[in-house]
């Protein structure tokens, strides 16, 4: 366990001096991560330990806090700190600042040290198994000293992804309607099929929706892109897909139509030429398109590396 430090002088946040006179006083930051602290730890001996400060010291910052604030933030019930509903809602729009702040700490460490930058950005799952590995490949040929930090995110994380600032940019196939984000075009790809090699439908180019009378699929979460494009692909006709199990994740359909469980119908971006060994791929008739996308928060444009790897995705697409 690391010397316990000596209190630092304190960046005081707030309203300034043109304030209303009823704005609150200048919190002191060091305060406020402080009862961040508590509050993700549950112990002001965890607390302490995190911060690398003693517990008094620890204790009289969170007294002068509620003392500035007016209200306390916690309560003990039997020995254990109870956030108040105030804390509760103070943590709630803390949180994302604290964190921010952290990235930022670190940006400028790396920068004062000399560090070649850290690219961090997201991907959901079907552009991260084969097309964004080909665009890194392109990337670091060209800048051998580039780092990259990988964030795999689910759909429901995406703009909380870019409005708390935790990546540059994210990759995915599904579209983000938000007055923040800003977004650039990768490349198209269909909907296609994996199935086992000995399979009767193999033995066929393209397969309809006609040809999955007698078939079983693997479908997928609802109202995702995959979903739509499924759905969409059946409606064109009367044949109601035979579904014997759901994913979240493409790769996972893919893992599962390996096994023969069923047959899987995924994004060709997923596979792009990188078909498991016994599966074979087959187009399909009138086959729905999935659209890649490249966002940003426009209201943080990001490095030149956010323009880098849209062109080396872009590349990636054409070479395939």
């Amino acid at each position: 366990m690391g010397q316990v430090m000596q209190d630092k002088p304190e960046t005081v946040v707030g309203p300034g001096p043109d304030a209303g006179a009823d704005a609150l006083p200048g919190l002191l930051y060091r305060q406020l991560e402080i009862f961040h602290a508590i509050m993700t730890t549950h112990s002001v001996s965890a607390a302490s330990r995190l911060l690398r400060v003693s517990q008094p010291s620890l204790s009289r910052s969170l007294r002068r806090l509620e003392d500035q604030l007016k209200t306390p933030l916690f309560v003990r019930h039997r020995k254990r700190l109870v956030p108040t509903g105030e804390a509760v809602r103070l943590f709630q729009e803390l949180d994302p600042v604290i964190t921010q702040m952290r990235a930022l700490s670190g940006s400028v460490a790396r920068i004062i040290e000399g560090q070649p930058s850290l690219f961090r950005f997201g991907f959901t799952q079907s552009v991260g198994r084969v097309l964004v590995p080909r665009a890194l490949q392109a990337m670091k040929a060209k800048s051998p000293q580039l780092r990259v930090f990988l964030d795999g995110l689910l759909r429901v994380q995406h703009m909380d992804y870019l409005i708390r600032g935790q990546g540059e940019c994210i990759v995915t196939l599904a579209e983000i309607d938000h007055p923040l984000a800003m977004g650039r075009i990768i490349a198209s790809a269909p909907l296609v099929a994996l199935l086992p090699r000995n399979h009767p439908l193999a033995s066929k180019d393209r397969l309809a929706p006609a040809d999955f009378a007698r078939t079983e699929i693997i479908a997928f979460e609802h109202n995702g892109p995959h979903s739509i494009a499924i759905d969409s692909f059946f409606a064109a006709t009367d044949t109601a897909p035979n579904v014997c199990a759901y994913v979240r994740f493409a790769d996972i359909a893919v893992a599962l139509a390996a096994q023969n469980v069923g047959m899987a119908l995924v994004d060709d971006f997923t596979v792009q030429d990188v078909v498991p060994e016994g599966l074979v791929k087959r187009r399909l008739v009138g086959a729905p398109q999935f659209t890649a996308r490249l966002y940003w928060n426009g209201e943080r444009p990001g490095s030149r590396h956010v323009d880098q790897l849209g062109d080396a995705l872009i590349a990636a697409m054409v070479a395939d």
